[in-house]
């Protein structure tokens, strides 16, 4: 996992590091505070369109620095997660689960020096296709 310059937040545990991310254009901005073991590839309808690599983080470690108005959402189904993509460049940032809305499911393809340490990473797949509309 990659290290970061970056000044943790006072308190913050150890192992966690601040990543940066931002969609292909950079009109859209973020950061988190996390440690990356492992991401999540979802094969729910929307998810395996959009490609995307999950790493959910607890909402208060996500700030969005730069972008909120270049943020499009999109919902499906029963309408309780939202998926956000740049309005601009089309790339999908991050989400808010249906499952666990306290936190955000931020798109690790999306933080800057992914191409670095991604590949290396171990896959987790989440069956979402097969996932009941009756979870919350």
């Amino acid at each position: 996992m990659p290290d970061s310059d970056a000044i943790l937040p006072h308190g913050a545990p150890p192992g966690l590091r601040m990543h940066h991310a931002s969609c292909h254009c950079g009109a859209v901005r973020f950061r988190f505070l996390s440690h990356i073991e492992e991401v999540v590839q979802c094969n729910c309808s929307y998810c395996l369109r959009k490609a995307a690599l999950h790493h959910r983080v607890d909402a208060q470690r996500f700030t969005l620095v730069e972008g909120a108005a270049m943020l499009t959402r999109y919902r499906f189904g029963t309408l309780r997660a939202t998926h956000f993509f740049c309005r601009l460049c089309g790339t999908p940032t991050h989400c808010h689960p249906r499952s666990a809305p306290a936190q955000i499911n931020v798109n690790v393809r999306c933080v800057d020096d992914a191409c670095l340490w991604l590949a290396a990473l171990p896959v987790r797949h989440h069956d979402g296709r097969a996932w009941s509309l009756d979870v919350p």
